[in-house]
């Protein structure tokens, strides 16, 4: 078909554009459509989640709500929550347009508004400027047409809310309940556009996934029941504690949740390092990546096995305990593993005592920071410094008795 003849098709109606931009309301032609469940779904999941710490009944859950509707995954800061979110977009062959939830934000944020700006030739004209949401929903309807003509093109988009609760909801969402609440392809009217592209009708491929920190909530936004009513709520949280019993072993396909962990922590620290230092391509990534894996497993792995066991008691520290409880995500062991192996290679450190010197300034300077709560006891919080191990008693200790005494007050 010539382009000529398939524009006059999409002026007339008889095909959607392939760009909805500036024929929002042509969206009502393929928002009837549901999402499509890929053949290969099972495959796509677990390939997409393999470099992931996740149950597997917390996957399954995940991905029954978002078939549903909008989902909210809530859980500690680290625990992998927008990661999973991307890779369940790419199982079920969707894109994501990320945004990061702000207080300030108002329906003009999430709507539109109109802007004054200046054009090539410097002079003044006043634009409409989509929101994220707006936006989101025509990028999906851009993706639902063009996977008509390519199945392998996704098939939608969908809004990625990070830190979801930072936001007044009721004050940015307002007008939307109705639409997020009904299976009516309601229109949503957009003030800031022109006549004949204000009405905007929702896609039902499309979805709000959102990002809950449980941990900060001191510091957030309540939810109202009008927007929870509106969202499933999962909880991903860090994995369960090992069995006394059970050693620290390097094994990613270890049956325990907190061992796979382990594993992977160390496994992603030397995916991040081989990245960098193989970025001129003189050296193959995983080739370097397995390397270094060998060299902690061989060298580093006892001391590593320490830092596990802090973390794990102040994870699931029971209250009367003279342990602080923390739920320190995967992603903070990531970083300090990283910076304590970026370390030692950039150095050249092999001395036993000076690696050892190396890991607990990893952790004072990447975890110790992450206990700066004022849910925290700082009586505690002295008590537990002083009981720390070799090496984590010199610079991690120091750390936190410093942050005990900076004047956090502690809310009971």
């Amino acid at each position: 078909m010539s382009e000529i003849n398939e524009s006059k098709l999409i002026d007339s109606g008889a095909i959607p554009p392939t760009d909805f931009h500036d024929s929002i309301e042509r969206l009502n032609e393929i928002a009837g459509y549901e999402l499509e469940i890929p053949e290969d779904f099972e495959d796509r999941l677990n390939r997409a989640t393999e470099e992931l710490v996740v149950p597997e009944e917390a996957l399954r859950e995940i991905a029954a709500a978002i078939r549903v509707g909008h989902v909210v995954l809530q859980g500690p800061p680290g625990t992998g929550k927008s990661s999973l979110i991307r890779a369940l977009a790419k199982a079920f062959n969707a894109s994501t347009y990320a945004v990061t939830a702000h207080e300030d934000w108002t329906t003009y944020d999430i709507i539109g508004r109109l802007e004054l700006r200046l054009t090539e030739d410097k002079k003044e004209e006043i634009v409409p400027i989509n929101g994220s949401l707006t936006e989101s929903v025509i990028r999906c309807g851009n993706n639902v047409v063009q996977h008509f003509d390519d199945p392998n093109h996704e098939q939608a988009e969908w809004l990625l809310i990070d830190e979801l609760n930072r936001a007044h909801l009721d004050k940015a969402f307002g007008e939307l309940f109705s639409v997020l609440g009904t299976d009516s392809l309601v229109p949503i009217n957009l003030p800031h556009q022109v006549e004949g592209n204000r009405e905007l009708v929702i896609p039902r491929r499309f979805r709000i996934i959102a990002t809950l920190n449980s941990y900060d909530k001191q510091f957030v936004q309540s939810l109202s029941q009008a927007i929870r009513r509106r969202f499933t709520f999962i909880t991903l949280d860090i994995p369960r504690r090992k069995q006394n019993d059970e050693k620290w072993v390097f094994d990613l396909s270890h049956p325990t949740a907190a061992i796979r962990e382990f594993s992977f922590v160390i496994n992603r620290a030397a995916q991040r390092i081989a990245r960098r230092e193989c970025s001129l391509g003189q050296n193959d990534i995983n080739t370097v990546s397995e390397s270094i894996v060998i060299d902690v497993t061989k060298n580093h792995i006892k001391r590593i096995t320490i830092l596990f066991d802090i973390v794990e008691s102040v994870r699931f520290a029971s209250e009367g305990d003279f342990i602080p409880h923390l739920p320190i995500g995967t992603a903070q062991l990531i970083d300090t593993i990283e910076l304590f192996l970026t370390r030692i290679r950039q150095d050249e450190i092999q001395e036993l005592g000076a690696v050892d010197k190396v890991l607990d300034w990893a952790a004072s300077v990447k975890l110790a920071p992450l206990f700066e709560s004022d849910v925290l006891n700082p009586e505690q919080l002295i008590q537990f410094a002083k009981t720390l191990q070799p090496p984590f008693d010199q610079r991690f200790s120091r750390q936190l008795l410093v942050i005990s005494a900076s004047g956090m007050h502690f809310v009971p």
